[in-house]
Parts: structure tokens; sequence; C-alpha cells
């Protein structure tokens, strides 16, 4: 009996000696393997890290001055900036930058690869930033923004710091707000987009960008140039004027600049006007209930237009005969060019500044607007049918500014190696 338990013991002895024999090693393996793991995903960190700082130093150098945005914009390629120099101003490795025009008209990608110090680690990122302030927004209100009735806003967004409200729940275009959107959404508290994708609505946004600073000088001296004005009582016989203003019967295709200084406003009476431009208005903005636009030009459906009917794709292709047969999603790579509109009572064609608020409604409207809206105080617009803004990216992408002020459109991790021209 005793011999029989000695046994036993030997057996458990051995059976522990050969489980220990497996384990132990495995343990040292996984341990080793664990450091090595441990420190090439902080190689791989700092590498990015390391891409991400020269996205941030693109940035700052596209910015510097209106002058290195245009020679960028000529093809002009940046010493370096053409991954020819490699960047060591921080820790723990290196990056290398390149910025190159495109791929849309007033847009520049920038590609920022990053190595770690022990050359092991590459990280990239790609980045595209605009320079257009109002890029895929048909109105940007500084005030809060009542959109009701038969108003209609096409192939560009509604974007405002404050409020928006909207009369009925739309399915186009897209709305971003800093507050809430009637009446998708008036809690702070996520979820703060529309569901599942958030393709539509944005309220509560941290996203809102600052208001685009226009060169006030410049459009002053372009308003001033158009000598003689086909609107009377301007001074000295230009587009540039010191009281306010009551316009009807007037069209203009010069594309030339009209300014209404001091905080005097603009009132548009029947039958209507037509004007080519950018129109800047200090004071308020005044459209009536009836007829104010008689233009009927062709109007350029922007490539990106399609983005503002995730919720209403049927409305899209009313516009394009050759969209997908469905919503591609806002990642997809579609890009239509050479797509029109006919264009019919449309009233503005350009830029609109208005330094006050913009009041429009009462009734029946009778006249559109192709091209991009800039709202300081509070913007109404509650005519029960017949109006229509249009946004006309040519106009949005020619503003002109005090300074470059990017938006950055896109942003995507690459796969690729250190550049070959560089150590």
């Amino acid at each position: 009996m005793r011999e029989a338990s000695r046994g036993q013991v030997l057996v458990g002895a051995v059976l522990v000696l050969l489980i220990a024999a497996i384990l132990v090693p495995l343990l040292v393996f996984y341990s080793r393997r664990e450091a090595v793991w441990t420190q090439s995903q902080a190689e791989k960190t700092t590498a990015f890290h390391l891409a991400e700082a020269g996205i941030e130093k693109a940035y700052m150098a596209m910015t510097v001055s209106t002058q290195t945005w245009e020679n960028i914009q000529a093809g002009k390629l940046l010493s370096g900036y053409q991954l020819d120099t490699s960047y060591t101003d921080l820790s723990g490795g290196e990056y290398a930058i390149s910025i190159t025009s495109g791929p849309e008209s007033q847009e520049a990608t920038v590609l920022s690869v990053g190595r770690d110090d022990l050359d092991r680690e590459v990280r990239a990122i790609e980045a595209v930033y605009a320079n257009s302030v109002l890029s895929g927004t048909a109105l940007y209100g500084g005030g809060s923004v009542e959109i009701s009735g038969g108003v209609n806003v096409e192939w560009g967004g509604i974007m405002s710091p404050q409020p928006i409200t909207l009369g009925s729940s739309v399915g186009y275009p897209q709305f971003w707000s800093a507050s809430s959107i009637t009446p998708f959404d008036s809690d702070p508290s996520p979820p703060n987009c529309d569901s599942p994708s958030c393709c539509q609505w944005h309220s509560y946004s941290s996203d809102i960008p600052p208001a685009p600073s226009l060169d006030f000088a410049s459009y002053t001296s372009s308003a001033e140039a158009e000598v003689p004005c086909p609107v009377s009582g301007g001074v000295g016989g230009s587009c540039y004027f010191d009281t306010d203003q009551t316009w009807k019967n007037i069209t203009d295709t010069s594309g030339d600049s009209y300014y209404i200084d001091n905080g005097h406003s603009l009132t548009i009476g029947s039958p209507g006007i037509y004007i080519v431009g950018s129109i800047i208005i200090t004071g308020n903005l005044n459209l009536p209930n009836g007829t104010f636009g008689k233009g009927s030009p062709t109007m350029d459906i922007p490539p990106l237009a399609w983005k503002q009917y995730c919720n209403d794709w049927s409305h899209y292709q009313s516009f394009d005969g050759g969209a997908p047969a469905s919503f591609p999603g806002l990642d997809s790579g579609y890009h239509p060019s050479g797509l029109t509109y006919p264009g019919s009572k449309i009233a503005f064609n350009g830029l609109v500044y208005v330094g006050g608020i913009l009041n429009g409604g009462g009734g029946g409207g009778n006249g559109n607007i192709y091209g991009a809206f800039y709202v300081v105080g509070t913007t109404t617009m509650t005519w029960n049918s017949g109006v229509t803004v249009y946004y006309n990216d040519g106009a949005a992408q020619n503003i002109m500014t005090t300074g470059v002020q990017l938006s950055r459109q896109s942003w995507q991790e690459k796969v690729m190696s250190w550049p070959s021209g560089l150590p």
C-alpha cells in the first residue's frame, strides 16, 4: 500500500515537472515578445505623432501669407515641402512633408511622413485643405437662421454658430450649428447628429469655423472702379454707395462689385434685379413678397453637391442623370463634372455679404439666388413658395479675405515607406 502511494506521488511530481518544462519557456517567450511588442507599439505611436506634427507644420506654412497660398495654387513647390527635407525639431524621430495643389481649385493636399529614431516604424497622414471660407456652404449666418415655408436651399449647406430653425423636417441640405437645430435636436446631450451616419445635420457642434474675414478694402476699390455704375446714386458715378438703396429693374452682368457702406441697407423691389458679381451690404438686406429676380443664367452644379442629399437621394438625381442608384456615402470618390442647371428668376449671382440682418418673407416669393450668402446678423427667409438659394461654388472660392483661412476637407492615414531621396 505504501509502495503504491509512493508511486502515485512520483507520477504526480513527474507530471508537474513536465508541465513546468512546457509552460516556463512559453512564459519566458511571451514575456520577451511582450516587451518587443510594447516597444514596437511605442515606436509606431511616436512615428504617428511625428506625422501629425508635419501636418501642423504644413498648415502653418500654407497660412503664412496669401502670396504663399497663391504660389501653391499656381503649382510652385515650396522648398522644404517636397519630401526633400527631414525635420528633426521634435524628439523621438523625424518627419518629411509634401504640399501640392488640388484636388480641387483653392485646395491643397498635404502628405506628412513620420519615422521613429530607430528607423523601424514609418507612419504617414494625408490631409486636404481648402481656402474657400464658405466651402460647401450656401448660407453662413452669424446670428440665428430661420428657413421655412417654400424656401429651398440646394447644392450647399447652412451653417451658424447660433440656432437654426426649419419649418419642417427636410432631407437636404446639410445643417451645421453650434446650438440647436429645430426640429431635429434641441438637447445638448449626445447624440447630436442624424443616425446612423451623421451625414445631414450636426447640432451643438464644436467644428463651426470662425466667421470669414473679408477684405473690405479690396471690395471697396473694386466698387469704386465700376464707372459708370448701372445703378444711379453711386459716389462719383461708381458702384460705391453711402446711402440706403432701393433697387429694381436692374441688370448688370459685368461681374464687378457693389458696396453699400456705413451701415446703410438695400431693399429690392419689383420687377426685380439680376446682378452678377459681389454685393457688400454693411446694413440690412430686405427681399420682398413678390418679384425680386429676373436673370436666367446657366448654373454650374458643384462637383460635391451630391454630399448634401444623403437623406433625399432621389431629389439629387433630378440634377444628375448619371448619379449612382443610391447615396454612395460621404467618403465616396464620386466626382461628376460639367453638370449644369437652368436658372430662372435669379436676383444675385455671386457673393452676398450682409453686415446687418437678412429679411425675406411675407407671402409668396418670386426670385432665386445663385451665390454664397454671408449674413452677420439674423437670417429670416419665410416665403410660403417660390424661393430657392442655389450654392455658387465659384463665388465661394473667389471670396477676397485679409488672410488665408483654411478648413480641412479630409484626413486619412496612408501606407508608404520613408521617402527614398532622404537618408
